[in-house]
């Protein structure tokens, strides 16, 4: 299912495609729910009866798997990094995992999350509870394979020059781009990176896509592209203009834009088009966070 909008941004003086992904109809939306809609498959056909993941304490992937194990009778355990009082505090993707029943365990660096998430899995081994070890942020095959699948249902009359989304593990646009590379389409897609800077967010992207192109028999196309000039100094950090950009999304555009993810990949577009005085057809792909951004 594919939800577009037509914006007109002032700033860039050029209409605007959004893909709306924050409005995706299952587990909370978001391109975590789109992702967990197809690693669900592959859990369900294969008959885990749990699942154990990471994320931070207001993680969307940890969010959607934990509804996701709800609907469907699975037991989850959830490793998160972060303040754990504050998650006890808090409310967005937060109070939705303590709704869940999943199992939470809290570590406090993330040299301690492979371990932590090894020790479930063998926990649930020890009684006889067939686990699916998810890599954070929907991070696999399937998870890719969701977004190979959304560019197969994009209108073939929406036009692209430029495709800007926000990269925080990478698999969201590895998908697209071989979704893209699979259909043919030939537009330039630029991540915005949320977290690593560009040498290493462009590894990951280049490693997930050459992986989606060998194991789906997909022509490589397209090039790698990562901002890194957006960043704040990290993972849910931000300055005053992203601030303020996200405090007025509503009222500019009709929908949220978070600081964490969706709001650095709008911020980054509206620079990089003005920069380069980029011409054409420019989607942004909303990646969701709405729960982010009620935290």
């Amino acid at each position: 299912m594919m939800i577009y909008q037509k914006i007109y941004e002032p700033t860039i003086k050029s209409n605007i495609t959004v893909i709306r992904d924050d409005l995706y109809p299952f587990l909370g939306g978001g391109n975590k729910g789109r992702k967990l809609d197809s690693i669900g498959q592959e859990i369900l056909e294969q008959s885990y009866k749990a699942v154990v993941t990471t994320g931070g304490i207001q993680s969307n992937h940890c969010r959607a798997t934990a509804v996701f194990c709800a609907q469907n009778n699975l037991k989850c355990t959830l490793i998160l990094h972060g303040d754990k009082e504050k998650f006890y505090q808090e409310s967005g993707n937060a109070k939705i995992m303590r709704m869940s029943g999943a199992e939470i365990i809290f570590v406090n660096q993330p040299v301690e999350i492979g371990p932590a998430m090894d020790q479930a899995m063998q926990n649930y081994q020890r009684i006889g509870i067939n686990a699916y070890y998810l890599w954070g942020g929907g991070h696999n095959c399937q998870g890719g394979k969701a977004y190979i699948d959304a560019i197969n249902q994009l209108d073939k009359q929406l036009a692209v020059d430029y495709l800007f989304v926000a990269c925080g593990t990478g698999s969201t646009q590895a998908g697209i781009m071989a979704g893209l590379s699979q259909n043919n389409i030939d537009c330039k897609v630029i991540g915005i990176s949320v977290a690593r800077n560009q040498q290493s967010a462009q590894e990951h992207v280049s490693t997930f896509y050459n992986m989606l192109c060998d194991t789906f028999s997909i022509q490589r196309k397209h090039e790698v592209i990562v901002l890194d000039e957006y960043l704040c100094g990290g993972y849910e950090k931000y300055n005053n203009e992203l601030k303020k950009i996200s405090d007025n999304s509503i009222q500019n555009y009709g929908f949220t834009l978070d600081t964490t993810y969706s709001g650095k990949a709008f911020w980054g577009m509206q620079e990089h088009v003005l920069k380069h005085n980029l011409q054409g057809n420019i989607v942004f792909w909303h990646t969701g966070g709405i729960f982010n951004f009620l935290a």
